[in-house]
């Protein structure tokens, strides 16, 4: 069988030809090409930059021309490339058997309409927050209303979260991660130590408005002013369109020694500082389940995070593996920050809480989950992980 993955995921060829991008992205696509014989995957093509992961191999990669700029302009472009966009989006999934797309974003919608069109078996795995928040956009409005209208059937629709309601009839939900069997296992957690001398915070993620983390710098600036001690170290692994303002934020509030940004880290470079964080803070507006939450929680490192999407299952009561605060409240933040870095906390039993989470939810897991709902659905057979008519 033959699936075509549509994508606004901005990826790079580097000199030897290899295809190249950042996150959970490529190891997702790995699991999700695992379940079929073929996979054609249409990205946005971007400048190549540094600290990347490899596209899996054997795979087909149509890249697409990048949309500009963000926001309205964003909008304006591809209405203006909107021919461009639709007849290669066509050209891709004429000859397949599924398309997948993985919103929110204005490629995997188009994504969608068209296989609608074609009357192609669909798989939609919504990404974003399934409820509505200060920053959901006519596009993600547009493409939930479209999973629930044409769920069930040869539509097979999941939402990146958890809940014991569904989010909607025929839409389920479904974990998110980015860590393999293997590397979990590979992962040595420290969970017998207490809180680092001086503590240390990482945020792991994309440096976008929506991830919150000027709120972060904001929460530690108070800290500072309070005069709070010891101060923590803090560091930013990820890269992302806010770099250069939050760079100059951590300026304004005097913050430069404490505060590193390490740029877009490989698994091995996160896991290693991983280890060395004591508590993973994600600060986001909006999310759907954070693949950080799973990354931190396997190096037996508690997640501070804003109480959004699935992080109220997934972290659970307050020091059960983390703590919740309501999303954009730098006083809440603030204050929460205070007291996990000064309370009396049992950290090796919290710790051993987080490992034992993320026991159980990897890639291979999720894939296999995706790949059960769609043979049930489609009447396929599922045979030793792979997708068969």
């Amino acid at each position: 069988m033959r699936v075509c993955v549509v994508s606004f995921k901005e990826c790079w060829q580097d000199s030897s030809g290899d295809w190249w991008s950042y996150g959970g992205f490529p190891f997702q696509m790995a699991a999700i090409a695992s379940l079929f014989d073929e996979m054609t995957l249409l990205i946005c093509r971007a400048r190549p930059r540094t600290g990347g992961i490899r596209l899996p191999p054997r795979v087909t990669i149509v890249p697409m021309r990048l949309p500009l700029s963000a926001d309205l302009a964003r909008k304006v472009d591809v209405l203006a490339h909107l021919y461009y966009y639709v007849r290669t989006i066509v050209s891709g999934c004429r000859d397949a058997d599924v398309v997948h797309v993985p919103p929110p974003g204005d490629l995997p919608l188009i994504g969608m309409v068209v296989a609608l069109a074609l009357r192609k078996r669909l798989l939609v795995r919504y990404g974003g927050s399934w409820a509505v928040t200060s920053r959901t956009t006519l596009t993600n409005r547009a493409t939930r209303w479209l999973m629930r209208t044409f769920a069930g059937g040869r539509n097979v629709m999941l939402a990146t979260g958890a809940g014991q309601e569904p989010p909607a009839p025929d839409v389920s939900w479904i974990f998110a991660t980015g860590l393999s069997g293997a590397e979990l296992q590979a992962i040595d957690a420290e969970v017998d130590r207490g809180l680092g001398k001086p503590p240390r915070l990482i945020y792991a993620g994309r440096l976008s408005r929506e991830k919150g983390v000027a709120n972060l710098v904001k929460a530690l600036a108070a800290l500072a002013t309070e005069g709070f001690a010891p101060l923590p170290e803090v560091a930013l692994a990820g890269d992302g369109p806010e770099r250069d303002e939050l760079e100059r934020l951590v300026r304004e509030v005097g913050w430069e020694g404490r505060i590193t940004f390490w740029g877009q880290l490989d698994r091995g470079a996160l896991s290693r500082e991983m280890r060395r964080a004591d508590v993973c803070v994600q600060p986001s507006l909006s999310e759907g389940f954070s693949k950080a939450w799973l990354d931190a929680f396997a190096h037996g490192v508690p997640v501070l995070s804003s109480n959004v999407g699935a992080a109220r299952p997934a972290i659970g009561e307050r020091g059960e593996r983390g703590w919740l605060v309501p999303a954009g409240d730098v006083v809440a933040l603030a204050a929460t920050l205070r007291h996990v870095l000064t309370a009396s906390n049992d950290w090796p039993a919290l710790r051993r809480r987080c490992r034992a989470y993320v026991e159980g939810r990897t890639l291979e897991t999720w894939a296999h989950l995706i790949g059960e709902r769609c043979a049930q659905q489609w009447g396929l057979r599922f045979v030793n992980g792979r997708l068969l008519a």
